[in-house]
């Protein structure tokens, strides 16, 4: 039976991993969200400004992409960008992503029946998130409604996965409680499309965390960072598709 000292020192080096774990994830989550920040912002300005700023968020989110892929495989390997060489889903493993986000969509519709049903004053049927990437894209011109829409179709899906599955997984992952890890990764990706954290932004979380727990849930099944890419991309690009359609009619 292990003594109390042992139980200290065994508790110290879990505390002491899971800090460095916590700084790891920051770390990346803080890059991330920077090059998020310089490559959305371009919007905002014109000229060499904005194209400075484009420069500047790409490379960061090239340096995101690239560490944070080595991070996710966690060795010494020469990392690889070809498209051949990604671990792609197999037949089975599409049913299970397409299952998944069946469910996830089913979910997120139930949620906004009920928003429409007890919050429409408050949330006027859609979230702060996207009524403000709607408004940014109609009022920034032909270059905001282009940025936006391969942030949001292909860029943002491939970070977000890296950061809220690959790295999420690779440092919180739990043997004892696995799907408290899955539940965790769809709370953090929820909290993290918020654009604001009062009372009423909170109406927002529900959507994104359903979303979230399927991408999750999916990322866990197949143990693969493809599937849920895939899955995020197809998300987001027929919501943009629609939004796009939207606002070219008004």
């Amino acid at each position: 039976m292990p003594n109390q000292q042992d139980k200290l020192i065994k508790w110290m080096r879990l505390s002491k991993t899971f800090l460095l774990n916590l700084a790891a994830f920051l770390g990346f989550f803080a890059l991330e969200y920077a090059a998020m920040v310089f490559i959305q912002g371009s919007v905002y300005f014109s000229g060499q400004h904005r194209y400075g700023l484009l420069v500047l968020g790409l490379g960061l989110a090239y340096c995101f992409v690239r560490f944070g892929l080595q991070a996710i495989k966690d060795n010494k390997a020469k990392l690889s960008f070809s498209l051949k060489k990604i671990a792609w889903p197999t037949k089975s493993e599409f049913g299970t992503i397409i299952a998944a986000y069946l469910l996830g969509w089913s979910g997120m519709v139930i949620w906004n029946e009920i928003e429409i049903l007890f919050f429409y004053r408050l949330t006027h049927g859609t979230t702060e998130n996207q009524s403000a990437i709607d408004n940014i894209m109609q009022a920034g011109g032909h270059y905001a409604l282009v940025m936006f829409s391969l942030i949001i179709v292909f860029l943002g899906p491939v970070m977000e996965e890296i950061l809220f599955r690959g790295l999420f997984f690779r440092y919180f992952k739990s043997v004892k409680f696995p799907w408290l890890v899955v539940v965790l990764s769809a709370l953090s990706f929820g909290l993290y499309h918020l654009s604001s954290y009062t009372w009423v932004s909170l109406l927002d979380l529900p959507p994104y965390a359903i979303i979230g727990f399927s991408l999750a849930y999916v990322y866990k099944k197949t143990d693969k960072l493809s599937s849920s890419i895939i899955m995020h991309v197809f998300h987001n690009g027929w919501i943009q598709v629609i939004s796009i359609i939207t606002l070219l009619q008004h």
